[in-house]
């Protein structure tokens, strides 16, 4: 009784592990493509190489809640991109008719990705510097 008394006291002393904090710097990457569906965003894509895929979103998966929080379909990818990479974040998500969350440590975007490559139409003219008059 002892034995088991002193191990319930050095469980309840030690907090649970933690995820360990992000390391990686720039904007987070979950690696879907969506659209808007109701209350929440549907999966329409997800790459290959991407968080998503190794956490287990699929293809028509409903992302319901994003790191606890309800989703609104025009801050969706702001909040990814303004968490850093390797962040661990709940996702909730409903498949048929069942609802679960899964864990995705969001990655690095890579260059290809098409959010992340500038506009080509965009054209920002260039400004002139003054001329400074001479001594």
């Amino acid at each position: 009784m002892l034995t088991s008394l002193a191990l319930s006291t050095l469980l309840l002393a030690y907090p649970a592990p933690r995820e360990p904090a992000p390391t990686d710097k720039g904007p987070g990457y979950l690696g879907i493509t969506f659209e808007a569906a109701g209350d929440g965003v549907l999966v329409t894509d997800v790459r290959t190489d991407g968080p998503a895929l190794a956490a287990g979103i699929k293809a028509n998966d409903i992302i319901l809640k994003f790191n606890g929080e309800p989703l609104e379909f025009d801050v969706f990818a702001r909040k990814i991109v303004r968490m850093r990479p390797g962040t661990v974040v709940p996702v909730d998500i409903l498949r048929g008719q069942d609802r679960i969350v899964i864990k995705v440590r969001l990655g690095v975007r890579p260059d290809d990705f098409p959010y992340a490559l500038p506009d080509p139409e965009l054209q920002v003219p260039m400004i002139e510097a003054p001329e400074l008059p001479q001594p």
